[in-house]
């Protein structure tokens, strides 16, 4: 589990992925994953250019999108998932939740494990910009754009790898 709730804000169920969903569980997790949808990670509301798709969320640039809602569950093919054997949407939490992540194997990263700017407690968190592995990553990187996304209320350490988090949208 990359996300843990403390406090669970408010949930949104309703938007979709911004990547074609086949009904194949080995396909569509590898497809979710090469986009960077994983549990915890920032996501943007956009319109996608994929014709007929509409409104769908994808992983957040902190350099150009507005945070919309954290990603609550990543692919899989479980009810809980994103996947053909879930509902095939990208439920978001909003509305200040409190929560801890944790990255989980080398290509599930959902907060950047190295700053440029360390991590303090009571310290801004913004979302990460650059390539499909940093999009929508929790980072205390400011980039140029980028509006805070949260306030950082654990610091990861080698016994404690996770991040705590104050959403703040």
């Amino acid at each position: 589990m990359s996300l843990e709730f403390e406090y669970y804000g408010q949930n949104d169920g309703t938007t979709a992925p911004d990547v074609a969903l086949t009904g194949d569980p080995a396909t569509d997790q590898a497809t979710l994953k090469a986009a960077g949808y994983y549990g915890g990670k920032i996501m943007a509301l956009i319109t996608s250019a994929t014709a007929g798709r509409g409104v769908v969320v994808t992983p957040c640039n902190g350099a150009t999108q507005q945070p919309y809602g954290t990603l609550i569950n990543g692919a899989g093919n479980y009810a809980e998932s994103i996947g053909p054997s879930g509902s095939r949407k990208t439920p978001v939490v909003r509305a200040f939740p409190k929560f801890k992540l944790s990255n989980e194997g080398i290509n599930n990263l959902v907060y950047e494990t190295t700053p440029t700017t360390a991590y303090t407690v009571g310290g801004l968190l913004y979302s990460g910009d650059g390539t499909t592995a940093a999009l929508g990553t929790w980072t205390s990187d400011k980039v140029s754009g980028a509006v805070v996304a949260g306030i950082c209320t654990h610091i990861p350490t080698a016994t404690e790898p996770w991040l705590g988090v104050a959403q703040l949208f």
